[in-house]
């Protein structure tokens, strides 16, 4: 049963993350310049359980690997990227994420400030949700 669970969340981030990446590639070629986004208000619902999903894992991750002195430098330094960027992928996306759901924002400077984070934002979940599907795949602890 927890294999299902596992794989289930492995497609659901691998899958989010390639919707993702596309529709980041492609918003300049269907946008119409206006300040709203549709295709994104709907990406970014999907984007919220990815992002608490690779937070999650990747705690669980970096806690397993914690006390074990049998890693190798490689792994240790793949489960710290994933861990920090997961807590950095978490605070910029809520930030954005929040502030784009006011009404009120998508003026002046948070335009930019859009322009400029979403990109980053959407190029980190895509790189996260790709390595830690694969890592859920292949099984937490094996």
């Amino acid at each position: 049963m927890m294999d299902l669970v596992k794989h289930l969340l492995a497609v659901f981030l691998v899958l989010t993350a390639l919707t993702v990446a596309v529709n980041l590639i492609a918003t300049p070629l269907y946008h119409d310049g206006r300040p709203d986004y549709p295709v994104w208000k709907v990406v970014n619902w999907f984007m919220v359980g990815g992002t608490v999903i690779m937070l999650v894992v990747n705690l669980i991750r970096r806690h397993c690997m914690g006390g074990e002195e049998t890693r190798n430098s490689v792994d240790s330094l793949r489960v710290s990227l994933s861990y920090y960027g997961a807590i950095v992928l978490t605070m910029l996306f809520f930030w954005e994420w929040f502030w784009s759901l006011n009404p009120e924002s998508e003026t002046g400077g948070a335009v930019t400030s859009h322009l400029i984070y979403f990109p980053f934002m959407d190029s980190l979940y895509t790189v996260l949700g790709l390595s830690t599907g694969r890592f859920l795949w292949k099984g937490i602890g094996k």
